[in-house]
């Protein structure tokens, strides 16, 4: 029953919610609402957990001088202020100005890493093992180059064939990949909704 139950609920709700979207229905539309709200309530609660489990994890950490304490505490510090200004004054200056002059800095910092990674997954990508990685650099020299500024100074051929390149194989690449991510994610719920994976079950 601890394993059917949840089966049951899940597969119920999905169907419901994919009827939502396809059935055009007074029931159906309110009932999804429904179900939408109690996802959002859930995944608050599951942002709650998650939040109490970073704190408790850096509060042992600091208790027992595992790894960083420096790094621990002043995550915990943090948090802490942040939520407190956050409760005591939802709208005011003093969390915009947290929002503003930390965490977009910080949130623009851990981007600009992606940079570096990007560089070395280029450098492996690039090695010429075959005619592919040939392609692959030639095609990718060629993007680059096309698309710094003076290039249409050089030659107009160039911007030409740049905004080729964008409109037809880039274009192209970009909805396959769309495509195929739609598909993954069709097969992955259909998955669930027919119970051979059961993420909800704890298998």
């Amino acid at each position: 029953m601890k394993k059917t139950l949840p089966l049951i609920v899940a597969i119920l709700c999905g169907v419901l919610s994919l009827a939502d979207f396809i059935i055009p229905n007074p029931q159906l539309d309110a009932l999804g609402a429904v179900l939408v709200e109690g996802v959002t309530i859930l995944a608050a609660f599951a942002l709650l957990l998650g939040l109490l489990n970073i704190l408790g994890t850096h509060v042992h950490r600091v208790a027992t001088g595992e790894g960083s304490r420096g790094l621990s505490l002043s995550l915990i510090l943090a948090m802490l202020i942040t939520m407190a200004v956050g409760i005591a004054f939802p709208h005011s200056g003093t969390l915009r100005w947290i929002f503003r002059y930390l965490y977009v800095p910080l949130q623009s910092t851990m981007t600009a890493l992606l940079a570096f990674f990007v560089v070395s997954a280029a450098y492996r990508a690039f090695r010429l093992r075959n005619i592919e990685a040939l392609i692959l650099l030639v095609t990718s020299l060629l993007v680059l180059f096309t698309q710094l500024p003076f290039v249409g100074a050089i030659s107009p051929s160039l911007a030409i064939i740049r905004d080729w390149l964008m409109r037809v194989p880039v274009t192209a690449a970009t909805r396959g990949l769309i495509l195929g991510i739609a598909l993954g994610t069709i097969a992955t719920s259909l998955r669930i909704l027919l119970a051979v994976d059961r993420p909800y079950t704890g298998e």
